[in-house]
């Protein structure tokens, strides 16, 4: 855990002297560390929000931030309804400061009167969450592709993750196979549909788009009195990819009535989904081909089965991406993915 002298060192590289009168932990993600940070700058209080880059994860932070300055850039100078944070430099001109040990930060204005909603979502919440996700898209349908790079490469190339997931299972390492015995053989039911995402891919049928590619309910922000949408946050994984994944993760986290780390048997919120369809729709119904409109279904099965891929995955490698909580965390996780993807796939 970070202290206060610490994180005031890293707000002075961004924003000159200053001090900290609060600092508290925001969120909960599996991958950065992200801070509300209270400045006093000149006898005046300001927000921010401060946060680390997991560069294990994140390989080159700054393609990453180039990625975020310019979609933001794009958005703000178009007819997007919603708020962008703003990305602050470093006093040496850099959207990235390095600390002693190699950490890399960067800092963005604090969008006030905001929540980001950390539990289950009702069909309100999720329908204009689901607008504003689809608006996100709509805005960035004409951006320059090639302008972006893969913050993750291969994120979402389930081949690839499917030949790791084989060579992790032959090698068994950790020696966890035989413990995941009924996953694996689900996992392996599963694979006809991402082979069938793998041709439609290959044949052209899914556009290349601009994606988020975590379009969970907590990267909206709300406002807190009148709970409308009004910021997409969380750019990090801005890239290449097809909009099925974005639609798709959407279902994956919004529409289970159980966490992803949560047992027992997962069941969909009908209405929610409706919510989700009719709001991302909405807004991008005039753009999407006949093939990705048809699709959508197949794209919520295939991430909820890809994410069980990845946590099965990552399980049996011996917990070497993902924060875990306990030993069987993973396993867990795996297990209630795999029944969000049998109850998706009945949906196709």
């Amino acid at each position: 855990m970070i202290d206060n002298a610490q994180l005031e060192n890293i707000c002075s590289n961004f924003l000159g002297p200053c001090q900290i009168q609060h600092f508290e932990v925001l969120g909960n993600g599996n991958i950065n560390d992200t801070y509300k940070v209270d400045i006093q700058i000149d006898h005046t209080s300001h927000s921010y929000v401060i946060q680390r880059i997991n560069h294990q994860i994140f390989k080159d932070p700054a393609v990453l931030m180039r990625n975020i300055s310019l979609v933001t850039s794009y958005l703000r100078q178009s007819d997007y309804p919603y708020l962008t944070a703003e990305l602050f430099s470093s006093v040496n001109g850099n959207l990235l400061v390095v600390d002693e040990e190699q950490q890399y930060w960067r800092c963005f204005s604090f969008i006030p009167d905001s929540y980001a909603p950390e539990g289950k979502t009702n069909s309100t919440l999720a329908r204009r969450a689901a607008c504003a996700y689809g608006a996100f898209s709509n805005a960035l349908k004409d951006f320059p592709i090639s302008d972006l790079s893969e913050t993750i490469p291969d994120f979402h190339n389930t081949d690839l993750r499917w030949e790791y997931f084989v060579n992790v299972l032959e090698q068994d390492s950790v020696n966890r196979g035989k413990a995941a015995e009924p996953e694996i053989n689900a996992m392996y039911a599963a694979f006809p549909v991402f082979e069938q995402i793998s041709r439609l891919k290959k044949e052209g049928e899914l556009p290349v788009r601009v994606t988020h590619n975590d379009t969970k309910a907590g990267n909206i922000l709300f406002h807190k009195n009148t709970h409308e949408a009004i910021a997409v946050i969380d750019l990090d994984t801005v890239m290449p990819g097809t909009i099925l994944s974005d639609f798709g993760d959407m279902v994956r986290t919004f529409v289970p009535d159980k966490y992803e780390d949560e047992t027992g048997d997962v069941n969909l919120k009908l209405d929610v989904l409706q919510a989700v369809k009719d709001g991302f729709v909405a807004k991008t119904n005039d753009f999407l081909t006949k093939t990705e409109k048809e699709q959508l279904m197949l794209g919520a099965a295939w991430i909820a089965g890809e994410q069980a891929l990845r946590f099965l995955t990552d399980w049996l490698a011996g917990d070497v991406y993902y924060k875990i909580q306990h030993p069987e965390h993973n396993l867990i996780r795996a297990k209630n993915q795999l029944n969000l993807f049998s109850k998706l796939r009945e949906l196709i």
